[in-house]
């Protein structure tokens, strides 16, 4: 659901365990009565029991941002437990489907994922760059994008807030955030166990285990594994794009006295799969195209595969990646205010071969040899009651990187460059930031916000090294070039300021003037050049926001709606580089001067006993203002023509950017009794998403441009709450759309990243 949800209030703890003990759901007229003054008590946020799919005990604390409720002044979508399996939102891509100006995309096939909010994204296919809107697993920042595989599983709930960030938790960013919330442990023993069979082979179990070891400590373990579903194929038949993924997560709750807790917490994923593919849309080198989407191809030059040391006689494109983090946190109450600390650690190890051609040919292959490690740790104190007349909150987050990573890439299709490029090369990276935000009601209804933040980034570029081979001897051409290091170093502030007003109990309206920011970063992809390892500049945002928030009929309906203008300075984006021999590359650029603006709206209506209708509406519009750029086509072009790589140049002013502009989702969900003790429950719900533009495609028409879609979904369920069981047959994609994901290209290849077709399965959930 798009802004918050309309159960935000803090409940006393035991009185929740004994509605929930009970099986009673609450209606949304008692929640109000529920809520209590005790200032001690963490605001926590409540959902309605699971309709016996999942654990009925889906109670999580909040913090900072992503805690922002009905009657705070700032804009959140929040996915709920229930909603996450309803609609079968499985992985990350998935997520769009009901979030409004979202846009999370594959980068070239890869299993790395780009996030943007509202506009405001990095296409980081070099996975070494702070993301404009920032992942978070349970407050945990997880800067590199791919380490967020295999967490779609015993979500709490996902909470997605547009804008700039950092004013209350984190790191700073200029798009947002999007935080998982996993399940925590509980008081009482519970577990669960989900089977879902699907077409294309798709299997995927999930399951989990809580409950106490003592009076004090509680535990809680869950695992998913996810297999199948490649719905892709060559032209031979041969399928593509299973999945082959395990995970597994532990925390362990020790409630120390009535006023602080520890808890430790901990992951693990290995990750096998074949990553979507793209199919070939377009290329000047005579290689077959059909009209079937779901056709890919792929090919691997067994000299390529012997210089890596990989098994040659696979040549699909997969990963092998192995993901692990450990969290500990502390929090502990006093009678003025609250003091918690986040340490963390994660750890990528990625091993990722693509294939950029979609083709058969051998070139245009891609290695990753990735090893990342992030160590982060925040410090916050806070004033309990937030709904008091003064209250604050103040930070600091730290976090240090170290990253080694080897990228080779095979352009043997390239007149006069050696057939395999290595760049190898170290990253170490630290960022600190100081945050102090503080709101004071000045009058019963009216509350004004401010907040600044100071963020320090440091980041080392360390022996980048170029390596040319040649594949018929599998030797070294030559010396290999060392580039040295390079260095960017930013030292920025920014900070909002705003109002809110309570016209009613049940009608908010607020208005947000913010400064954002983050940091520059590198281009790290086939150095040639030391002009390459020249760092792209911070990127600068200026955000106005305003909107309201509604509760009307006793609950039944709420409104929220909201509109925003970015003005944005210096915008980084995936464009266009010339490195003679190789041609034009992808590298980041700065985009001077340009504008985003847009609104979104949400209503969630229950008109009578067991009905609920919801709808989202988003719409997102960009304009660069002043940009000269690198065309790609152009210079490609004049290639082909005078045998000579020369960039020709392309005034982008009052160009549009290309976004999708329009994104709608809604659902009409209906639950009735059944004899006694069963329950059925039908739902229909679609979503539809405007074209686009790739946005690595900068004033470029026609095949770049991405179809709009319309996708509709259903499900029904029967289910015997008392016994603790359910069975779901479901239908995705019911009228078998094309559509894809995200394009890609290399050199004159374009490529798409297909959509799923119709899936239809069934699910079995049972719980104790």
């Amino acid at each position: 659901m798009l802004f918050p949800r309309c159960a935000e209030l803090s409940f006393r703890r035991q009185a929740i365990m004994t509605s929930f003990m009970a099986g009673v759901i609450l209606p949304l007229p008692a929640l109000a009565d529920a809520a209590t003054q005790t200032p001690a008590a963490k605001p926590v946020r409540h959902h309605a029991p699971l309709r016996a799919q999942s654990e009925q005990v889906t109670v999580s604390a909040r913090r900072g941002a992503s805690g922002a409720g009905q009657h705070d002044a700032h804009s959140e979508t929040v996915i709920s437990r229930q909603e996450l399996a309803d609609r079968n939102i499985r992985v990350m891509t998935d997520i769009q489907r009901v979030a409004p100006n979202l846009t999370i995309q594959p980068s070239f096939g890869s299993g790395a994922l780009n996030f943007t909010l509202r506009g405001v994204g990095l296409m980081d296919f070099t996975q070494n760059n702070t993301p404009s809107t920032m992942p978070y697993l349970d407050g945990v920042a997880l800067p590199v994008s791919i380490m967020t595989t295999g967490m779609m599983f015993d979500l709490d709930d996902i909470s997605i807030a547009a804008g700039p960030s950092g004013y209350t938790h984190g790191q700073a960013t200029t798009g947002g955030e999007i935080d998982f919330h996993t399940a925590d442990p509980t008081r009482q023993f519970h577990a669960g166990l989900t089977e879902d069979i699907a077409s294309y082979g798709r299997n995927r179990v999930e399951g989990y285990v809580s409950g106490p070891i003592s009076q004090s400590v509680s535990f809680r373990i869950a695992g998913q594994s996810m297999t199948g579903g490649g719905y892709q194929h060559n032209a031979a038949g041969q399928g593509f794009g299973n999945a082959n993924l395990g995970a597994l997560r532990a925390k362990l709750k020790w409630d120390i006295d009535d006023t602080s807790n520890l808890i430790i917490g901990g992951h693990w994923t290995t990750d096998q799969s074949e990553y979507a593919s793209g199919h070939n849309l377009y290329n000047s080198y005579n290689v077959p195209v059909t009209q079937d989407i779901y056709q890919t191809e792929w090919g691997l030059d067994p000299r390529f595969a012997k210089i890596l040391g990989i098994d040659g006689r696979n040549t699909k494109p997969r990963e092998d990646n192995l993901f692990w983090g450990v969290n500990v946190r502390y929090t502990k109450n006093f009678s003025w205010g609250r003091l918690s600390t986040i340490s963390a650690y994660e750890m990528a190890d990625e091993h990722e071969l693509t294939n950029q051609t979609d083709s058969i040919l051998s070139y245009g292959n891609m290695f990753r040899n990735n090893q990342t490690n992030v160590f982060s740790q925040e410090v916050k104190l806070e004033s309990i009651d937030p709904s008091a007349r003064f209250h604050w909150e103040t930070g600091m987050y730290y976090s240090r990187s170290r990253m080694a990573q080897n990228f080779w890439y095979d352009s043997s299709d390239r007149p006069g460059t050696t057939p395999l490029n290595e760049t190898s090369y170290r990253q170490n990276q630290q960022n600190f930031n100081q945050y102090v935000q503080l709101s004071y009601r000045i009058l019963p209804k009216l509350r004004l916000i401010g907040a600044i933040l100071h963020e320090s980034d440091d980041r080392q570029m360390l022996n980048v090294t170029s390596t040319n081979y040649n594949l018929d001897t599998g030797g070294i051409v030559g010396t290999p070039t060392n580039f040295g290091n390079s260095g960017a170093l930013s030292n920025e502030f920014g900070g909002r300021v705003g109002a809110q007003y309570q016209f009613t109990r049940n009608i908010m309206g607020y208005m947000m003037f913010s400064r954002g920011f983050k940091p520059g970063g590198f281009s790290a992809n086939i150095t040639q050049q030391a002009a390459q390892l020249r760092p792209f500049k911070p990127e600068q945002i200026l955000t106005y926001e305003g909107g309201f928030k509604t509760m009307l009929f006793d609950r039944r309906l709420r409104l929220n709606a909201a509109g925003f203008y970015y003005d944005y300075r210096d915008q980084q984006l995936l464009g266009t580089i010339l490195v003679p021999p190789y041609g034009v590359l992808g590298g980041y650029v700065n985009a001077p001067r340009s504008y985003i603006y847009g609104a979104e709206f949400d209503a969630e209506a229950r008109p009578f006993r067991g009905m609920i209708l919801t709808q989202n509406f988003g719409y997102q519009n960009g304009v660069y203002t002043k940009f000269q750029s690198i065309n790609r086509t152009a210079t490609t072009a004049n290639f082909a023509a005078t045998g000579v790589w020369q960039a020709v140049n392309t005034n982008y002013d009052n160009v549009n950017m290309g976004l999708a502009n329009l994104t709608l989702s809604g659902a009409a969900n209906y639950t009735w009794n059944v004899l006694r003790d069963y329950q059925m429950t039908f739902d229909v719900d679609y979503s539809y998403r405007g074209r686009q533009t790739q946005p690595q495609y900068i004033g470029q028409t026609g095949i770049y441009r991405s179809p709009a879609y319309f996708l509709v979904n259903s499900f029904l369920t029967f289910a015997a709450p008392r016994q603790h069981w359910s069975v779901t047959v479901y239908g995705e994609n019911l009228a078998d759309r094309r559509y894809w994901l995200s394009a890609g290209t290399q050199a004159t290849f374009y490529g798409v990243i297909p959509g799923m077709p119709r899936f239809v399965g069934a699910r079995i959930n049972v719980t104790y």
